[in-house]
């Protein structure tokens, strides 16, 4: 089974599926509003300057913070 790499180390602009999600079942409820839920293709677009990433998910770019993209794990699709 591979469990991916945490964002903080996926490689940018390549297409990704999100596997996990560390953290609250709250938690995990509002970012699949957003559209990031487990199985979810994703691209990383940029870092930010603290760390974060700027994320392309369904057509949406979404800003991720430093401490979030260390709680998703992704793979290469």
């Amino acid at each position: 089974m591979n469990l991916g790499q945490n964002l903080a180390s996926a490689p940018l602009d390549t297409p990704l599926t999100l596997v996990s999600i560390d953290g609250a079942a709250a938690h995990r409820q509002r970012l699949s509003t957003l559209g990031l839920r487990e199985g979810a293709s994703l691209r990383l677009l940029t870092r930010t300057i603290g760390g974060g990433r700027i994320a392309l998910v369904s057509g949406s770019r979404i800003a991720l913070g430093s401490d979030l993209v260390r709680q998703l794990r992704a793979k290469v699709a």
